[in-house]
C-alpha cells in the first residue's frame, strides 16, 4: 500500500513539473525523439546501463518536455520498471510500434539494436507525414482564411444592414430572407454557447472524438482507401521487422492488438490472431481486415508459399507509402480549387442576398 501511495505521489510530482514547464499543449518534435532513441541505443551498445544513459541524455535534451519525460523514464527504471513498460506510461510520446520493438528487444537481448531501429522508424515516418502535411497545408490555409473573412463580415457588417432593413416596409426576395436567417442564427447568443460548448467538449472528450472520427473515416468511401493503406503500411512494417527478428507471427499480432490507439483496428487484429492460431495461415487470418487493399492479401499469400514473407511485406510497405503519397497529392490538388469554388459561391450568395434589397429600396424611392 505504501509503495502504491509513493508511486502516486511521484506521478503527481511529474505532472506538476510538466505544468510548470507550460508544455501541456506542446508536443515533442519527432526528430528530437528519433535522435533520443538512436543515442539511447548507441549508449547501451557501448555498455552503459539504461538508467545512466537516460540521466546523460536528459541533461542534454533540447526540449524541456522531452527532458521531463526522460527523467520520468529514469525514475521508473530505477524502481524496477522495464524500458518498454516505462515508455508505455507515455503513449502520447512513444508510439505503440516503438514500444513493441523495444519489448521484443528486451526479451531477445538486442535492446540496443531495437532502440536504434525505433529511431529510424520514427524519422522515416516523420518524413513521410511531413510530405502529407505539406500537400494539404495550402488548401487548409485558404479555407481557414476565407472562413475567418466570412465570419468577420457576418458578425460585424451584415447586422448593421439588417437593422437598417427592419425599419423599411419592403418585401425581400427569397435569397435575402435565407441570408438574413443565417446571419441571425450566427449572431444569436445560443450559437456562441453551442460553439464554445463544442470546443470544450472536443477537448474534454478528445479520445472519444478521435475514436468516433477514426470509425467514420474508416468506413466513409472517400477516405477508406487512404486510411486502410496507412494502417496496412504500418502493419507491414511491424510484421516484417518483428518476424525478421525471430518473433512468431501469432506473437506479433498479439503485440499489435495490445498496443495501438484505435480499438476498432485492434479488435480486427485480435480476431486475426485467433484465426492465425487455428489455421496457421497469415493470409487467411488477415482476410477479415477488409479495409486492407486486395493486393496486400495476395502478397501475403505469395510470401507464405515462397518463404519470402518478410521481403514481400517490406516491398508492400514501400508500395503502399508511394500510393498514399499519390492519393494525398490527388486529394490536395482537388481540394484547393474545391475550397476556392465553395468559398466563392458562399460569398456570392451572402453578398447578393444582403445587398439585393437595396435595388428594391431604390426602386421604391424612385416611385415616390
Amino acid at each position: 500500500m505504501k509503495k502504491k501511495t509513493g508511486d502516486m505521489d511521484e506521478n503527481r510530482a511529474f505532472l506538476t513539473r510538466l505544468e510548470k514547464l507550460g508544455t501541456s499543449w506542446q508536443k515533442i518534435d519527432p526528430r528530437d525523439l528519433a535522435v533520443f532513441l538512436d543515442q539511447f541505443g548507441l549508449m547501451i551498445q557501448c555498455g552503459l546501463r539504461p538508467g545512466d544513459a537516460l540521466e546523460a541524455l536528459g541533461a542534454n535534451s533540447p526540449s524541456p518536455l522531452l527532458e521531463a519525460v526522460i527523467e520520468d523514464l529514469s525514475r521508473h527504471i530505477h524502481t524496477g520498471y522495464t524500458i518498454s513498460k516505462a515508455m508505455s506510461l507515455h503513449p502520447e510520446v512513444f508510439p505503440s510500434t516503438v514500444i513493441m520493438l523495444i519489448k521484443v528487444g528486451e526479451n531477445g537481448g538486442f535492446l540496443d539494436r531495437q532502440l536504434r531501429r525505433a529511431g529510424e522508424m520514427i524519422s522515416r515516418t516523420n518524413g513521410f507525414m511531413a510530405k502529407i502535411k505539406s500537400a494539404i497545408t495550402g488548401p487548409l490555409i485558404t479555407a481557414v482564411f476565407c472562413g475567418l473573412v466570412l465570419f468577420a463580415i457576418v458578425k460585424l457588417v451584415f447586422p448593421k444592414f439588417l437593422a437598417m432593413y427592419e425599419s423599411m416596409g419592403i418585401e425581400f426576395p427569397a435569397i435575402s430572407r435565407f441570408v438574413f436567417l443565417i446571419v441571425n442564427l450566427l449572431n444569436h447568443p445560443i450559437t456562441l454557447g453551442i460553439v464554445v460548448g463544442g470546443i470544450l467538449g472536443s477537448i474534454i472528450y478528445r479520445k472519444q472524438l478521435q475514436q468516433a472520427t477514426f470509425a467514420f473515416l474508416l468506413y466513409f468511401p472517400a477516405t477508406r482507401p487512404i486510411l486502410g493503406k496507412v494502417l496496412c503500411a504500418t502493419t507491414c512494417e511491424t510484421l516484417a521487422t518483428l518476424h525478421n527478428d525471430g518473433v512468431p507471427l501469432h506473437r506479433v499480432l498479439t503485440l499489435m492488438s495490445e498496443n495501438g490507439p484505435f480499438p476498432l483496428h485492434l479488435k480486427k487484429l485480435k480476431e486475426s490472431k485467433k484465426i492465425l492460431v487455428s489455421t496457421g495461415s497469415l493470409h487467411e487470418s488477415l482476410l477479415g481486415v477488409d479495409y486492407f487493399p486486395s493486393f496486400f492479401h495476395s502478397m501475403v499469400a505469395i510470401g507464405e508459399e515462397t518463404g519470402a514473407l518478410d521481403q514481400l511485406l517490406k516491398s508492400s510497405q514501400k508500395l503502399l507509402e508511394q500510393e498514399i503519397e499519390v492519393l494525398v497529392d490527388r486529394v490536395a490538388n482537388a481540394l484547393e480549387p474545391a475550397v476556392t469554388v465553395l468559398m466563392g459561391v458562399s460569398m456570392a450568395v451572402l453578398f447578393i442576398g444582403m445587398f439585393l434589397p437595396i435595388y428594391g429600396i431604390l426602386n421604391k424611392l424612385g416611385g415616390l
